[in-house]
């Protein structure tokens, strides 16, 4: 089901992106945001629906985006990769447009779960590459490790959360610390701080979109529950049978240098750095990102 017009009484946040689609910024926010469907996984979730990019045709392309993020974080690659791939981006459970149940734990095992239930929806047949974005990263290392046999390659940008702890954040300070991520000023900073030239990349049309989706009803209260569950970390894995390749910006500084150091002493990781690149290649580096991307996937 694409965004239409029409209204669902028991979904909320599909009623909010309906009525902001047309006030995206972005054109290539509008463009990924015509390719949403919404649909309904199992019976578990109830009667929602929940909200994923479908386009393109060929072996399947699994994204996962990062943390307090959307859908809308792969617009730039999106229309790079959909000529070539049968493209799939959900909004991970608890983010982004989806539904925010008042009877689910935001926690990463449902992530997982709702992740498994929508490849099933989906009946895909193929192997899939999974690509992780930030947390994504981390995402993409959980559900591998549940269902190993059907994921084909792996492709990190600037994974996050691989070797460090999970941290729970107890009562009140989850919610202060949600409340805190909402400000408007922590919002550009944030979305500053990930790009590698924030003074040339960075205007209205991207502190809009990372921040779109904070008007969703339950964004604080979902945001708060996974920061008390401790999230995703420390889910490395060494894969035999799947290759990686990891992707970042020499300019990251989010994950810092040391991080990306610990990258490059593990060689399954295949760690190519980027110039002029920050956390986010899809979106600062989004031509040469999608080459790579491609060319990993033709190397057999």
């Amino acid at each position: 089901m694409k965004i239409t017009n029409q209204r669902d009484l028991n979904n909320p946040n599909f009623n909010y992106l309906i009525k902001l689609k047309d006030s995206i910024i972005d054109p290539l926010g509008k463009n990924i945001a015509e390719d949403l469907k919404w649909l309904q996984l199992e019976k578990k979730w109830g009667s929602s629906k929940f909200p994923v990019v479908i386009g393109g045709e060929g072996p399947p392309l699994l994204c996962l985006h990062g943390f307090d993020s959307s859908f809308l974080e792969f617009r730039r690659i999106y229309p790079l990769l959909k000529n070539k791939f049968k493209i799939i981006i959900p909004d991970l459970l608890g983010f982004g447009f989806s539904p925010r149940l008042s009877n689910v734990n935001y926690n990463s095992e449902n992530i997982i779960i709702n992740l498994i239930d929508l490849i099933n929806k989906l009946k895909i047949t193929q192997k899939i590459t999974i690509i992780g974005a930030s947390m994504g990263g981390s995402v993409a290392f959980s559900l591998t490790r549940n269902i190993e046999e059907d994921i084909d390659k792996m492709i990190l940008l600037s994974p996050a959360g691989l070797f460090t702890k999970p941290k729970k954040i107890p009562r009140p300070f989850n919610q202060m610390g949600a409340a805190f991520l909402g400000l408007p000023i922590v919002r550009k900073n944030l979305c500053r701080q990930a790009f590698a030239s924030p003074d040339q990349s960075v205007g209205v049309a991207e502190e809009q979109i990372a921040s779109i989706h904070l008007g969703c009803k339950g964004w604080r209260n979902s945001l708060a529950c996974f920061a008390k569950s401790g999230g995703f970390g420390g889910t490395y894995e060494n894969f035999k049978n799947i290759k990686i390749k990891t992707i970042c910006g020499e300019n990251d500084r989010i994950l810092g240098v040391n991080e990306l150091n610990k990258f490059k002493k593990i060689n399954n990781l295949n760690l190519v750095k980027l110039k002029n690149c920050g956390h986010l290649p899809h979106l600062d580096l989004p031509q040469l990102t999608e080459k790579m991307i491609k060319d990993f996937y033709l190397d057999k």
